[in-house]
């Protein structure tokens, strides 16, 4: 079988895994392609029941080329030449002088240690009553000097010594190495194996010299979250908007320089198609009863095994005859099937059949149609002459699927006959509702592989016609079993678990779904649900499998874009800027991280909200220095007459100036705030002179209802100037006055 190797094309990630796009190129030097194909160096963590196959071209519009009966097996790569024998003498040689240079290491630096210990002695004490004696400088220095050059002496030769010894232990760890790969050439490590891809082709019509195929296949686990760049110009007019993703995947395999699309969709979850009931005027009529998933079985379907039972019996009773067949001799087994199935029989002429008995099966099977218990997915088919015949026993008589068609989903291959056959699934055994609560979970993580495989068709066999209990049941195929025929094949030591290593890979690659996302971002399974759509990048990406969250650039776009400078005097004399950003892409911007740039300077990080296609958001920018605002405040009070029963007028005026120091003019909101007295409050708040006028503001952008809101929006050209005055005035009574003062302003 010819190995073929394929490269990653595309790939696409969703709320949580991803579908992997393998191409390959298949080269027909004889004009013929192969019959069976094999692609291998696949990860262990790929979902077997999505693996999909497809001829794309076969370059000439006259040839037919199909895939068809795709299976998953195991591959390990090409074992290297066994390696030469290592000499056990010179590796005993180098050890030997490994040692020889340790001891005079250690030799050197003992010497060293005694140098070092010399002690220079002092001057002598001189005797009582007498001069003190001359200090024998001369000495002293000579042995300092003496002590000195012994120790740099034998640092020198310590770092020969050194290189030395390193040298030796890396010729030793060679020697080493090369015996442990010598006697561990035949044993296989977890490390070292993969999936492959088995695949049958059929070719029709005029000659090919290549064609192109694509292998898909699912990844479980992969995760991404957006980010993003902001980077708006030096006066806020124009934005570019930098669009990057995390990505975090660990399906041992790296996505090198693939094409990425991100995706919110999550394709492993159950849906259900509406169906909107009629409305009908008249007598009420009871309710439909509810639809099953699968209609049951014909009835009537084992009778339409009697000839083959028959002829099979009288083939039985004339096995111990010649036969024009010539069959092997056989030992008399304890079951006959068996010896049935062991031996190598050619393809056995269609069994005669009577007219009436084929009359009887047809007016059968369209009764059974008529009545509606005939299973859409038919285990029957019809001939052209009308014969009635068993799948699976003439599977050769059925004409190869049309190009269009060639997509097949993966199945590995079925169990052998003589191993017991594992639990059965009928086909009318399962519901819609069962399949509800066998799909995902929130997230789209979808089914197991066990659940899948019992719906998916692909994953599923019919019985043999040998297999009377089961003959007209579909049963789950053994992936086990062909991993390990798979595998055998390479004539190599396994040591570990083939199906917990597969396990293992599995879990690992899954794990990425748990794992915490960088600060600030924002799940892509959090917008599941609402809508799906998909981001391709614009250029190849490059993702390693580490299970780390990667910050992967995708594209730029740019946009226009509009800055409103903001001031709330009353709490902060500064001006904040606030710029009005378009969506520039024509899909939804989600919601995530973004660091922002002002005229090619960092200015913050903050988080963008989720924003409809060409939709707008604010963008904080942050304190503008160049803008300076001033609040004053005057107040008085005053009573309304000199009669009995009058009121106190507390007068409040308010002055803002407001200075552009900027060299272009700006459009700036001044935002105020006047008191507003309580539902059954004795109190009377009115508006006085405003300049310019002001109108009211309600803080709505910001979900929080605001009473007694105003604000001005002024323009201020280049170095200039403006202000801004308004009055309000409060009337109480005037043997009354306000909780905290009856001054308002500050």
């Amino acid at each position: 079988m010819p190995v073929v190797e394929s490269r990653i094309d595309t790939v696409v990630v969703y709320q949580q895994g991803a579908r992997i796009t393998r191409r390959l190129v298949l080269d027909c030097p004889d004009g013929k392609p192969p019959t069976q194909l094999e692609i291998p160096q696949l990860p262990l963590s790929l979902f077997d029941p999505t693996v999909r196959v497809r001829v794309l071209s076969t370059g000439t519009l006259q040839a037919d080329l199909s895939a068809t009966h795709v299976r998953v097996g195991l591959w390990i790569p090409p074992r290297e030449a066994p390696l030469e024998t290592v000499d056990e003498a010179s590796l005993r040689k180098l050890r030997q002088q490994v040692r020889t240079v340790e001891s005079q290491l250690q030799e050197q630096e003992w010497e060293m240690s005694i140098l070092g210990s010399v002690t220079i002695p002092p001057r002598p004490e001189p005797e009582e009553g007498k001069p003190p004696p001359p200090s024998p400088l001369g000495a002293r220095m000579a042995l300092e000097q003496f002590s000195h050059d012994g120790v740099q002496t034998r640092l020198a030769e310590a770092r020969k010594l050194r290189e030395q010894l390193r040298k030796l232990n890396e010729e030793v760890a060679v020697l080493e190495q090369k015996i442990a790969q010598a006697s561990t050439a035949r044993q296989v490590t977890t490390s070292e194996l993969y999936k492959s891809v088995h695949v049958q082709l059929r070719h029709t019509g005029a000659s090919l010299s290549r064609a192109e195929l694509s292998l898909e296949y699912f990844i479980p686990g992969a995760r991404w979250a957006p980010s993003y760049q902001c980077r708006l110009s030096r006066d806020c007019r124009e934005v570019e908007l930098v669009m990057r993703a995390l990505i975090a995947q660990h399906s041992g395999e790296d996505w090198r320089g693939v094409k990425l699309v991100l995706s919110t969709a999550a394709p492993m979850t159950w849906t259900e198609l509406p169906e909107l009931p009629s409305i009908r005027i008249g007598r009420a009529q009871p309710p439909p009863s509810a639809r099953a998933g699968f209609r049951p079985a014909p009835q009537g379907a084992g009778a339409l095994f009697a000839d083959y039972d028959r002829d099979r019996m009288s083939l039985l009773h004339r096995l111990p005859s010649p036969s024009p067949y010539a069959f092997p001799t056989l030992e008399a087994p304890a079951d006959l099937d068996d010896a049935l199935l062991s031996a190598s029989v050619p393809s056995l002429p269609e069994p005669r059949r009577d007219k009436a008995r084929k009359k009887s099966m047809r007016l059968e099977r369209r009764r059974a149609a008529d009545t509606g218990e005939m299973d859409d997915e038919a285990e029957i088919k019809e001939s052209s002459d009308g014969a009635i015949y068993e799948e699976e026993s003439y599977e050769q008589a059925v004409p190869p699927p049309p190009p269009s068609m060639a997509p097949v989903m993966a199945a590995p291959a079925p169990a052998s006959r003589s191993a017991p056959a594992p639990k059965s699934i009928a086909v009318g055994g399962r519901s819609s509702a069962r399949l509800s609560a066998m799909a995902a979970g929130p997230g789209g993580g979808g089914p197991s592989q066990a659940e899948l495989e019992a719906v998916v068709f692909t994953h599923l066999r019919l019985s043999s016609a040998e297999d009377a209990a089961n003959r007209n049941r579909l049963q789950p195929v053994n992936a086990q079993r062909f991993y390990l025929e798979t595998l055998s094949r390479f004539s190599v030591t396994v040591s570990f678990d083939v199906m917990a290593a597969v396990a293992h890979a599995e879990n690992r690659a899954r794990a990425v779904a748990n794992a915490p996302l960088p600060g600030g971002a924002v799940d892509a399974r959090s917008i599941g649900g609402f809508f799906d759509f998909s981001y391709a990048a614009d250029a190849t990406v490059d993702v390693p499998s580490d299970g780390v969250f990667h910050s992967v650039a995708l594209g730029s776009r740019s946009g226009g874009a509009s800055v409103l400078y903001v001031a709330v005097p009353r709490e902060d004399t500064n001006v904040y800027r606030q710029a009005q950003v378009t969506n520039p892409l024509a899909a939804p911007m989600l919601a995530g991280p973004a660091e922002v740039y002002v005229g090619g300077e960092y200015v913050l990080s903050t988080t963008l909200p989720a924003v409809p296609p060409r939709g707008d958001f604010k963008l904080g920018l942050g304190v503008e220095q160049a803008i300076r605002c001033a609040r004053n405040t005057k107040y008085r009070e005053a009573r309304s007459g000199t009669k009995i029963v009058a009121t106190t007028e507390l007068w409040h005026d308010i002055l803002i100036d407001l200075a552009n120091n900027l060299d272009r003019e700006i459009v700036c909101e001044v935002r105020e705030r006047i008191p507003q007295p309580a539902a059954e409050a004795e109190v009377v708040v009115e508006e006085g002179t405003v300049t310019p006028a002001w109108e009211a503001y309600t803080q709505e952008e910001r979900t929080q209802p605001l009473e007694g809101g105003r604000r001005w929006r002024i323009t201020v050209p280049a170095n200039s100037t403006a202000k801004l005055a308004a009055q309000y005035v409060v009337k109480l009574y005037a043997n009354n006055e306000l909780n905290g003062g009856n001054r308002r302003e500050a």
